[in-house]
């Protein structure tokens, strides 16, 4: 890409490093708002594979800030296969919550929490990716030797969530003011193929109503699924070449939101953090300025940034877009 592109600052390769020392037991995608243009918050991403502890590898943290901790799946067939039994332990009573399928864990600042600790897995990796709500990673780490033992209970239940989008189609479409056909699409898609976008499992199947590059199933969730968190993200699986995003019909447009937004891609292979498996092309600001990349990618869009359209223009194995909003709603707006 060239350096003299007017925006090719907010284009950030995603590289695997340790992160802090005695989270994670090994390497993950690790990003900060310094490394962001000043985003208020920070990522990381990696798999997990086989039996074992994390997040911390001994004791407990507390963090000064939200936290938003999700473990996906990565069969393609099902969004909402986990292939995992796996725990979390909440609150200084070290209230331990089991589950098998996808979740969002909400960890309200000041909340002691860890160890989580993989029980069980098949064959397949669970994906694991966090978001703090600030710039800059900060733990109190709580010494193992200190923690009472563990417990059951249900005080922090209403912390934990399965992966899954809770809205309609009507109500996620009135949110795209820059798309006023989505709504359209959907029903159209709908009947074409048969699914309900808004049944009872949750998923969205994009490539269906937003372009032949959109993902083939997507979950969505928002801050009233977050525990009121200022937050919303979306985890999608993509295979296919083309356009995503949008009508065609509008290809040539670009859209804007209030807040502050992180576009991020990923790959699906545990054996290599740094491997992606496609070539995207993103236009950035009013003039539509493309970039292309095929590494794993953070675009960071400040509040009002006009970006998009979005273009797969390669695909050599199936990857993860996600998106990470600094909101409790989703705000599209046009360009």
């Amino acid at each position: 890409m060239s350096k003299s592109k007017e925006w090719a600052h907010l284009v950030k390769p995603l590289v695997a490093k340790a992160g802090p020392a005695g989270l994670y037991p090994r390497p993950r995608l690790w990003a900060e708002g310094k490394d962001w243009e000043g985003y208020d918050g920070h990522f990381s991403y990696g798999f997990l594979t086989e039996p074992g502890v994390c997040h911390p590898i001994e004791g407990a943290v507390a963090h000064p800030y939200d936290e938003v901790l999700v473990f996906a799946g990565t069969e393609l067939a099902d969004i909402l296969t986990l292939g995992a039994e796996m725990s979390i332990e909440l609150g200084e009573e070290r209230e331990e919550h089991i589950f098998d399928v996808p979740t969002v864990v909400s960890i309200p600042k000041g909340l002691p929490h860890g160890q989580v600790r993989i029980r069980k897995i098949g064959s397949e990796a669970v994906a694991h990716y966090l978001f703090g709500l600030a710039a800059q990673y900060q733990a109190e780490v709580i010494p193992a030797k200190s923690l009472p033992p563990r417990t059951t209970g249900l005080k922090y239940a209403h912390l934990v969530h399965p992966l899954r989008t809770s809205r309609s189609p009507e109500v996620m479409a009135a949110t795209h003011a820059n798309d006023p056909g989505l709504l359209a699409r959907i029903e159209a898609a709908r009947s074409q193929h048969g699914r309900e976008y808004d049944d009872s499992r949750g998923v969205l199947h994009p490539r269906d109503f937003e372009g032949p590059g959109s993902a083939d199933s997507m979950i969505c969730m928002f801050g009233e699924d977050l525990n009121g968190f200022r937050f919303n993200f979306t985890w999608g699986f993509y295979s296919s070449t083309g356009g995503a995003g949008t009508d065609t019909d509008r290809s040539n447009e670009g859209h804007t939101h209030p807040e502050p937004e992180a576009l991020i891609w990923v790959g699906l292979n545990p054996g290599d953090l740094n491997y992606l498996g496609a070539e995207i092309e993103l236009a950035l600001g009013p003039g539509l300025e493309r970039h292309v990349f095929s590494t794993p990618t953070c675009v960071v869009c400040a509040g009002d940034f006009v970006h998009t359209p979005l273009i797969t223009r390669r695909v050599d194995n199936p990857y993860v877009f996600l998106i990470g909003l600094l909101a409790e709603e989703y705000v599209g707006l046009p360009g």
